[in-house]
């Protein structure tokens, strides 16, 4: 499921600034790696717009993809997608976690 913009800014980041942030860590991944989009995109089999749009956000790519161009940047798909991205609110977290085993526990 994908979250909508008022459960990601729950979490403290939106789906656009996501994105942007991938994006980021993959065109700083092929500035590291000395590729041009062409070139990178040639390496993973995609078209060198697929390489723009992700770099700059414009829309999520699919995991195939997505996998092509980790392996293409021999960078680990963790890297690229969590690198920037501020991990979840833990007592939030632990709050949901114990509500929903207070409603499993209530199950006859």
């Amino acid at each position: 499921m994908l979250a909508t913009a008022k459960t990601c800014f729950l979490y403290g980041v939106t789906e656009r600034q996501m994105l942007r942030r991938i994006g980021a860590n993959v065109k700083a991944a092929r500035l590291r790696a000395d590729l041009t989009q062409e070139c990178l995109a040639e390496i993973a089999g995609v078209h060198w717009q697929t390489v723009s749009h992700i770099e700059n956000g414009k829309f999520p790519a699919s995991v195939i993809t997505f996998l092509r161009l980790s392996q293409a940047l021999d960078v680990g798909p963790d890297i690229l997608l969590l690198a920037g991205i501020p991990p979840l609110d833990a007592k939030r977290t632990m709050r949901i976690k114990k509500a929903l085993a207070r409603q499993r526990s209530l199950r006859p």
